[in-house]
């Protein structure tokens, strides 16, 4: 009993490092962790294994802890269970090579007009910033954000989760959108807007408005509304975070999950 105790702790323990380590080569990383972090997890995840492997190869003496066996039991299931909200498709379990990545296009062309691709996020801390010039048109998607008092104004807020470590610190940051035809989307509608921003003449926060999907926090630019000129509903994008953003106006767009983060 007492040696099966001990081979179940380094089974466990070997297990959550082989896991740790196909989740660090796999696209479902990016539900759980800015992708930057890829060599540190796979690092901890080695160190596990051998650890592991050590206690199945010589469990070591002395007396066996169930409780620590329970708990890593526990643990096993609690990371079986993540992300199940997160990730319906085991496509995204998929190992793939690394793809050699260029700039994205930062425009897109409606009807002969070009906008310039930035996400809700990245806009907030343009328009934060003072980098957002009036003239300029943005086409940005990110998921609808209703409330008590952004339908008051005929509104809604437009968001974009950025997660600078882990989902635990993401935040979902974007604007207010003015739009003819905005009723029609309701909470959690993954919409692209085509439009300008617009300064308001006094500051507007929205204190009525809690986090978004996955993401518990939210915050809005309450200084600028986004006029749009048009609407299109999309599909939700499969890993919908931010995980970098410029810090200047030039800056370059990045990905989020392969594709352009717009």
């Amino acid at each position: 009993m007492k040696r099966l105790v001990l081979v179940l702790d380094g089974a466990f323990v070997l297990g959550l490092g082989i896991y740790m380590l196909f989740l660090s080569q796999a696209d479902a990383y990016t539900a759980f962790m800015n992708p930057k972090f890829r060599p540190l997890t796979a690092a901890a995840a080695v160190g596990l294994c051998i650890v592991g492997a050590a206690f199945l190869i010589r469990p070591p003496d002395g007396r066996p802890d169930m409780l620590r066996t329970l708990c890593f039991g526990v643990l096993g299931m609690l990371i079986l269970h993540a992300g199940a909200g997160v990730i319906k498709s085991s496509e995204v379990f998929t190992v793939k090579p690394p793809e050699a990545r260029n700039d994205p296009e930062p425009h897109v062309v409606r009807n002969g007009d070009a906008y310039l691709k930035a996400n809700p996020a990245r806009l907030f801390l343009l328009l934060q910033a003072g980098a957002a010039p009036a003239d300029q048109r943005y086409a940005t998607r990110g998921m609808v954000k209703r409330s008590a008092q952004l339908d008051g104004h005929g509104r809604f807020a437009l968001l974009r989760g950025n997660m600078v470590c882990c989902l635990a610190d993401a935040i979902a940051m974007g604007v207010m959108v003015a739009a003819d035809g905005g009723q029609e989307f309701q909470d959690g509608d993954w919409v692209m807007a085509f439009g300008r921003a617009r300064a308001t003449p006094e500051p507007q926060p929205v204190t009525d408005m809690r986090g978004a999907g996955e993401v518990p926090f939210a915050m809005v630019y309450d200084r600028a509304v986004f006029v749009a000129e048009a609407l299109e509903r999309i599909e939700r994008p499969r890993f919908p975070y931010v995980f970098e953003l410029p810090t200047s106006a030039k800056g370059p767009n990045r990905l989020t999950g392969g594709e352009d983060d717009y």
